[in-house]
């Protein structure tokens, strides 16, 4: 896409509409000389996802490239956090287990901005559904509060916590220094996300947005119904915590009265 200012938004709403949020609609990533975000300052960012302090994250994240310096370090990194996730249950279970009952407690709390932010959400770092599907993940320790739960859970928390960084840590990573003109679209709420560090002076400025999980899975299904797919065999979880079982995610949901009578007209 041309690295042009607010492209990204013209790129998202082909997909749906753009999530409002506190960072505006569009927000610039870039290095400035008094950061008031990690996001705006050199240093290495760790996996995280974006807003686990709402109630509902992002769905799409979409972050373009308009201007990048090739030896300027900034790599953007993506972790499969699913695939961590399911990898702690299956070295340890009990701590996968913890994760899933003990809640994080994940806050925004900033004062220094043009409008002060004061938000907070408590939930568990694992969701899963009543057959024990993994269906959700909320992983952002920049952003993560006290622990308010009763005493005896505090430990099994934090060994628990410190077996999932580790399996994240671990986990299989993709890299790649996006150029100018590239735009880079994932889950945030599947997809960990994260960067190296950016090298003093250099130059690296992403424009992003966000688009609701909900947004993009009716654009996605309206185009399966649209086009005859109406059974996709590889649909898996989005993350978006729908109790779906597996045989019925993959399906569309029942066309109703007035689809079919439209359909007949």
């Amino acid at each position: 896409a041309p690295a042009e200012e607010r492209m990204v938004e013209k790129i998202a709403k082909m997909i749906g509409p753009v999530q409002s949020q506190i960072y505006d609609d569009v927000f610039n990533i870039k290095v400035t000389a008094d950061p008031i975000n990690l996001a705006y300052s050199t240093e290495p960012i760790g996996p995280h996802m974006d807003l686990c302090y709402y109630e509902s994250p992002p769905g799409l994240q979409l972050l373009h490239c308009i201007q990048h310096d090739e030896l300027g370090g900034g790599h953007s990194l993506l972790i499969d956090g699913f695939a961590a996730a399911e990898q702690l249950r299956a070295e340890h279970p009990e701590a996968f287990d913890a994760l899933c009952r003990i809640p994080a407690t994940f806050i925004k709390d900033h004062s220094r901005r043009e409008q002060p932010v004061l938000m907070s959400y408590q939930r568990p770092h694992v969701a899963v559904d009543r057959s024990g599907g993994l269906i959700g993940l909320f992983w952002s320790p920049p952003f993560e509060g006290p622990l308010r739960v009763p005493i005896e859970d505090v430990p099994t928390y934090y060994r628990a916590y410190r077996r999932l960084h580790e399996a994240i840590n671990c986990a299989p990573c993709w890299q790649r220094q996006i150029a100018p003109g590239e735009v880079l679209i994932f889950n945030n709420r599947r997809m960990l996300h994260g960067r190296t560090k950016i090298e003093q002076g250099a130059t690296r400025w992403l424009q992003g947005c966000y688009i609701n999980i909900d947004e993009y899975m009716n654009s996605y299904n309206k185009l399966r119904r649209e086009y005859g797919d109406e059974v996709d065999t590889q649909v898996q979880s989005i993350g978006n915590q729908d109790w779906a079982l597996p045989q019925y995610l993959c399906m569309l949901p029942p066309a109703s009265r007035s689809t079919e009578q439209e359909a007949n007209q």
